[in-house]
């Protein structure tokens, strides 16, 4: 596990906020290579406008989406509220006819103070991956000089939609232009007739309807992406047109649905040689927890030192911990990460030389003999520390290529698990970058070719010093530090899976595979421990899969740092609060509250006493 990023990030908090900003503003709603400046009109102030209630739907505008939905064209452009504003994927939302309002708290006085969903980029991601001739890029000799040409996309405005899109909000409502003008049927479903897509819409021209304000409509994407999801049933109860209701606050995170199944595990230390028997101890403790997983890590520059080293003969601890798991019902991820001096090639974008990991990887998945259940291909390459000098999705994605193949060769029933990534909001490829930036950017190369060589998705959910409930931007903990940005919150997974979702690959498993809670400062790095009694770390964890189970139905498993750290190396070592037993090997209230309520999580049992 590294947390070095969190470390980091509060002594470069200045930086991290400026950063943030460019983050969580236009840059998060565009490609990789499709960053532009904001135009003026973004950062002009707007006069305001009183909150207004809305009787045809029943529910308020604020004053802030009140006076963007006013200003760019109201109901003709945005359809009427069909929602309340309430927390989903992070953010306060509000959802319209034809848009999805998203309000930026943490935005600055130069930033744009809402965005809109990509609901337009959301709805044609699979024509785009498919080579769909109206959404290849295009040259811009080839561009329609009748229109105005975006190099971020290689697409066209058309001159059909460009007064339109001018008129009524531009990049900040629209977005880019996705695709170029096209024929098909449109909202009303009636006949077709030209369209555009942008980021965030779909423009329709209605000829029956020329030389009148509403030639131009939009597609009623926001009424068909509230359809697609199960949301609180509260956020679609209608408002009184009260004081009471206009002055309420946005409904914070809440059950959605049926409670669904997750999995527990724990990571685990363990030992070799004269020690061996240590393990039956902590095994023995997981097995009686309830909960299922077991995570090791393989350290490549110890079980393979020098090139063509014996691989097979260095792995007896770890086949003997495997099998006596295997044994006791559990089921085993390893994690696969630290290449030898050998192996690390000269590009420094690339973390270690692929042929020489994918042969590591066909032995060690050979030498398990299909005992292990998944395989976890390398560990936060967002990290400069698990990189060769330079973070780059483009120089990972042949490590993941070659290490995914050569598992799947050797053992075409194993999972292969993406590997969690470190929580932060920084950008600097010598440091660290944004977990979500770089999830983004290594989805996007070569028209999604990642996705192939990955099962399911893992993540890290840390959350510092912060209960599970607060939330960055819209709900910050009061804690002595440590959260001031969304790398310190346990909600921003969330962000990571609608990158997935953006990507059309919201069917993908989410597999939470370190996340936890310190409770005693045993290092600077996690200073934050020193405010977390026994008591709250264990209430933290049982939240945290009640979360899981009532909102985050994406995870399918989750596993705790740590089983038995405390344990493991010198005592007192800085991993020491997160351990669940202590260094005798007696279980913490953590580890209790975890047994008591492991059978129920995962849906065939009831809670223990």
């Amino acid at each position: 596990m590294t947390l070095g990023a969190v470390r980091r990030a509060r002594s470069s908090r200045a930086l991290v906020c400026a950063l943030l900003a460019l983050l969580l503003g236009v840059g998060a709603l565009l490609p990789a290579d499709a960053l532009a400046e904001e135009p003026a009109s973004a950062r002009e102030a707007t006069p305001e406008v009183a909150a207004r209630y809305v009787p045809e739907t029943g529910f308020w505008l604020d004053d802030v989406f009140g006076e963007y939905w006013e200003r760019n064209g109201g109901l003709m452009t945005f359809g009427y509220p069909i929602s309340r504003v309430f927390y989903q994927d992070g953010l306060h939302r509000q959802y319209f006819e034809r848009a999805i309002f998203e309000r930026r708290e943490d935005a600055g006085p130069s930033d744009w103070q809402l965005t809109i969903v990509r609901l337009g980029a959301l709805n044609t991601v699979e024509r785009r991956q498919a080579g769909e001739a109206a959404f290849l890029r295009q040259p811009a000799e080839a561009a329609d000089p009748s229109g105005r040409y975006f190099p971020e996309t290689g697409h066209t405005l058309s001159a059909t939609f460009r007064d339109y899109w001018d008129a009524h909000g531009g990049l900040q409502t629209f977005g880019y232009p996705l695709s170029e003008e096209l024929l098909e049927v449109g909202s009303e479903g009636d006949r077709a007739r030209p369209v555009q897509y942008f980021e965030r819409a779909r423009l329709e021209w209605h000829d029956e309807l020329e030389g009148t304000p509403y030639e131009v409509l939009l597609g009623h994407l926001g009424h068909e992406a509230l359809g697609a999801r199960t949301v609180p049933p509260l956020a679609l109860q209608v408002q009184a047109d009260s004081d009471d209701e206009r002055d309420a606050p946005p409904l914070g995170p809440l059950p959605a649905g049926e409670p669904t199944a997750v999995n527990c595990g724990f990571n685990f230390a363990f030992w070799g040689g004269e020690e061996l028997a240590r393990n039956a101890q902590y095994l023995d403790l997981l097995q009686m927890s309830g909960c299922t997983w077991l995570r090791i890590q393989l350290t490549w520059r110890e079980i393979e030192p020098t090139r063509g080293a014996d691989v097979i003969g260095r792995l007896h601890a770890q086949r003997w911990l495997v099998r006596q798991a295997t044994e006791r019902g559990l089921q085993v991820l390893v994690n696969v990460t630290h290449p030898p001096q050998w192996a690390r090639p000269s590009d420094p974008a690339v973390p270690a030389d692929p042929s020489a990991f994918a042969s590591l990887m066909h032995r060690l998945v050979g030498a398990f003999a299909g005992e292990v259940d998944a395989w976890q291909i390398w560990n936060e390459p967002n990290l400069v520390d698990e990189t060769n000098g330079r973070i780059d999705p483009a120089g990972f994605l042949p490590l993941l290529r070659a290490g995914s193949l050569a598992v799947h060769a050797a053992d075409h029933d194993a999972l292969i698990v993406f590997p969690g990534l470190a929580p932060n909001s920084l950008m600097y490829d010598d440091w660290a970058m944004a977990d979500d930036w770089y999830l983004e950017a290594l989805l996007q190369l070569n028209n999604g070719e990642a996705a192939r060589y990955f099962d399911v998705l893992g993540v890290h959910a840390y959350s510092a010093g912060n209960a599970p409930d607060t939330y960055w931007p819209g709900n910050p903990a009061e804690t002595p530090g440590w959260n001031d940005a969304p790398e310190f919150y346990f909600r921003r997974i969330e962000r990571l899976h609608t990158v997935l979702v953006d990507q059309g690959l919201g069917e993908t498993q989410v597999w939470i595979t370190e996340f936890g809670w310190p409770s005693g400062n045993y290092a600077d790095t996690y200073g934050y421990g020193e405010w977390i009694t026994a008591e709250m770390q264990a209430d933290y964890l049982v939240r945290a899969f009640e979360i899981m189970r009532t909102e985050f139905h994406w995870v399918q498993n989750a596993i705790i740092w740590h089983l038995n750290t405390a344990a493991y190396g010198v005592p007192g070592n800085a991993f020491t609060g997160f351990s669940v037993t202590s260094p005798e090997g007696q279980p913490y209230s953590a580890f209790t509250a975890v047994s008591a309520h492991a059978a129920i999580w995962r849906g065939d049992g009831e809670q223990s006493e």
